[in-house]
């Protein structure tokens, strides 16, 4: 089921109806559903700022009759903290520290709105940091108005001995009568070790200042010790009046506080903002040092969504209290494990002695992680990504650092599962290149940049044309024909996957339909389309064949739908009741790219599959008897034994052609045959004749 954006209350201070639309462009594109009211006048902003309540406020620098500084201090004065973030294309370096000095959160230029997104969501972070921080003081002071309201324990002490104590300071100590105490020397109350801090630090601060207000460890009659919240008087006849309480309970509430504004709910551990503090002082000692070293690992878990997902929260959180200790264990005491969030987590190395301590905890972790857990019955393998950054002089930002591991993170999940990449420059760049593409490819959904070519499939017992597999190309504006290795990547993080998919199943049932319209010989001939994991979870993917169907006048016989191993697995309920549904209408299922991801064996049987599908990894060395060949041969085998039907694609020789068909393989594709082809091409080809 496709997801709702980001909910986002904007007001935009903005006199061009155009750059306020591509503001909101910007931030749909960055997963936000705005809501938003643009004004353009002082009197305007004001009445917006009474009357509701917004998320952020984006603000134009420069406008006729008002500007950005004017807002700013608008803002300011109503006293309401709202992230404010100004946008400009002329603005230069200098006017964007004042903005920021006069209290602006961040500024952008015009030509670099692809930050907006990420700068929206810092800010929306800072101000609920912020708020929290703020609800959290409040609390401190009701409880210490609370505190106040009770009984204190009053003394009068004169020539360091009590003249007076009333009852509350009597039960204060634990004593039951006021002789008890009147006559005696006030140190009594105080052990030896705190005595040393009242003469060195209290005494002096009392008599330079006649009052002094803190906290002291005193001692009651039985000997116990708590901490004592004391104020000291000292009047102009010499008597020293002190007011006292318990204050152990406050104090141990400051501390838990404290602590739960640092640290992760669920595990316990460091959160983002302690994490974050930490890194800071060891760059800055870093920068001081030459011989200090640190690291910073970003660990994300391997498919914890499915974990999460298919066996329930409890289960997942339980998991991430496991992994929490499992790291915990893998590195030293002077090193900090941080939960950022979801199944993130962050570890600084301090004092490092170079790669090679880092890569031996790496390992370590990663060595660790492969045994599998016992959750509530439930047997679960886990693996980890980590990416690894190892601090330099270069680095003076904490966020960075945490960007630059994240980076090489994604860099080791795209290697394999359960494995470590170090970052280097070369990945910022692919990364940035890959902002880029991602932006471009927004634009290209928007401006139909596609194209679908078609590539043969044979009977290889036959020899004859049986149907056409419809592969989707990107024609760039500037970069020319991209192929999916490059594009369908990055459709699938930004979740595009599923309007281009759809988009790509209607043009193929349209090319299909006209073939058959046109050319009688294309009657029995069917039309292979893949289909990603995203499209199984939308709700409406049945609607949208049948609409598409409907529509073109194709029936679903004619039509072939390729769906990757790894995907049937992850919901098997889920997906046998959708395949169900696509096998009622007449529609084929081949699963792509058989044997290469995780064994569904055990559900092979379940699932309503025509065909299975050999990679071209293995057909490419088929010909050599080698584990290659054996692995055709099981899945040619498997496919006969389950009444299924077997296609071989990537064949480019004719050695490898050969050796399928002694196998006993059905169907083929590739390269031998007929490279992917234009609609055009494939008329005057194959159609034709």
């Amino acid at each position: 089921m496709a997801t709702m954006g980001e909910p986002l209350k904007i007001l935009l201070v903005e006199d061009s109806e155009d750059d306020a639309l591509l503001l909101l462009r910007e931030l749909r594109q960055g997963n936000f559903t705005p809501s938003w009211e643009r004004v353009q006048t002082a009197t305007t902003l004001q009445e917006q700022l009474t009357h509701k309540n917004w998320d952020i406020i984006i603000s134009d620098y420069r406008m006729p009759g008002f500007d950005a500084p004017a807002a700013l201090k608008i803002v300011q004065q109503s006293g309401l903290d709202i992230p404010f973030i100004v946008i400009s294309g002329t603005v230069g370096e200098h006017l964007a520290v004042e903005m920021m000095k006069a209290g602006a959160h961040d500024y952008l230029m015009k030509s670099s709105l692809i930050r907006l997104p990420e700068a929206v969501r810092r800010e929306r972070r800072d101000a609920h940091i912020r708020a929290e921080r703020q609800r959290a003081e409040v609390l401190l002071k009701q409880q210490l108005a609370a505190m106040e309201a009770a009984i204190d324990g009053i003394a009068i002490v004169q020539d360091g001995v009590y003249l007076y104590v009333n009852q509350a300071h009597l039960r204060l100590f634990g004593y039951d009568c006021a002789q008890e105490l009147t006559g005696q020397n006030w140190k009594i109350l105080y052990p030896s070790t705190e005595m040393e801090r009242v003469e060195n630090e209290i005494c002096p601060a009392l008599k330079r200042n006649g009052a002094w207000q803190g906290d002291a460890i005193a001692t009651r009659k039985d000997g116990s010790t708590f901490i004592q919240g004391l104020s000291l008087t000292l009047a102009e006849d010499g008597l020293l009046i002190s007011v006292s309480r318990d204050i152990s309970d406050l104090k141990q509430a400051q501390e838990q506080i404290i602590h739960n504004a640092l640290h992760d709910a669920l595990t316990g551990l460091p959160n983002r903002i302690l994490f974050l503090e930490r890194l800071e002082l060891a760059i800055n000692q870093a920068l001081r040092d030459e011989d200090y070293h640190y690291a910073v690992l970003f660990l994300d878990l391997d498919r914890f969504k499915v974990i999460n997902d298919s066996l329930g929260h409890g289960i997942g959180d339980q998991l991430l209290l496991e992994i929490a200790e499992r790291l915990q264990t893998h590195v030293r005491k002077i090193d900090l494990v941080s939960r950022l969030g979801g199944d993130e987590f962050v570890i600084l190395l301090e004092k490092i002695d170079g790669v090679e301590t880092v890569t031996q905890i790496t390992e370590r972790i990663l060595e660790g992680c492969k045994t599998p857990l016992t959750i509530e019955g439930h047997r679960i393998f886990t693996s980890i990504s980590i990416g690894i950054v190892i601090g330099n002089r270069d680095y003076h930002h904490a966020s960075d650092l945490l960007r630059d591991a994240d980076i090489a993170m994604y860099r080791a999940k795209e290697k394999e599962h359960n494995s470590y990449k170090f970052f280097n420059a070369m990945m910022h760049t692919q990364m940035l290149n890959r902002l880029t593409l991602e932006t471009d490819l927004y634009k290209a959904l928007e401006q139909e940049e596609f194209i679908i070519h078609y590539q043969p499939v044979f009977d290889l017992i036959d020899d004859a044309l049986v149907g056409f597999e419809a592969l989707v190309r990107w024609q760039h504006p500037t970069h020319g024909l991209v192929f999916p290795d490059t594009f369908i990547p990055i459709a699938e993080d930004t979740r595009l996957i599923t309007r281009l998919d759809n988009w790509v199943f209607r043009q193929a049932c349209q090319q299909m339909a006209h073939w058959q319209q046109n050319f009688p010989n294309c009657s029995d001939l069917k039309i292979s389309i893949n289909l990603s994991a995203q499209d199984l979870q939308t709700y409406d993917l049945i609607d949208n064949i049948d609409t598409i169907l409907t529509q073109t006048g194709l029936e679903g016989r004619s039509i072939i739908i390729e769906i990757t191993e790894s995907m049937l697995i992850e919901d098997i309920e889920k997906t046998v009741d959708i395949l169900a549904q696509i096998e009622s209408r007449n529609i084929q299922i081949s699963i792509d790219d058989f044997g290469t991801g995780y064994s569904s064996l055990n559900y092979l049987h379940r699932l309503p599959v025509n065909n299975l599908k050999i990679d071209r990894s293995f057909v490419t060395q088929i010909q050599e008897e080698n584990r290659n060949c054996q692995v055709v041969n099981t899945i040619i085998a498997l496919s006969s034994q389950l009444e299924l039907t077997s296609v071989a694609e990537g064949i480019e020789r004719p050695q490898q052609l050969q050796k399928l068909k002694q196998l006993g393989c059905r169907f083929g594709q590739g390269y031998l045959f007929s490279k992917p082809l234009s609609p055009a091409d494939i008329e005057t080809n194959f159609l034709s004749r």
